[in-house]
């Protein structure tokens, strides 16, 4: 299952690639999914597997993310009511 992050501007985007790439977590960086928003955007998408571990880096590097969501079996995206680190 993959995850996506939403982030309030692309200079928080480019912190959180770098964080994350550094500390080894594989992230990709992809277009905001229509489905999701109609701006026009750059958000992370990861692993489920790694989303607890990405959560916990960027909270402790004080980078907050706007919203979080996950692809269900059908494709769509389901935003995260709560995001829990």
């Amino acid at each position: 299952m993959k995850c996506v992050f939403i982030f309030e501007s692309i200079h928080r985007v480019m912190k959180a690639e770098k964080l994350l790439k550094g500390k080894g977590i594989k992230i990709d960086l992809i277009p905001v999914p229509r489905e999701i928003s109609s701006d026009c955007g750059v958000a992370i998408e990861l692993s489920g597997d790694s989303e607890a571990e990405a959560l916990c880096i960027l909270t402790e590097n004080r980078i907050s993310i706007l919203e979080c969501y996950r692809r269900n079996s059908n494709g769509k995206f389901e935003k995260k009511k709560e995001i829990q680190v």
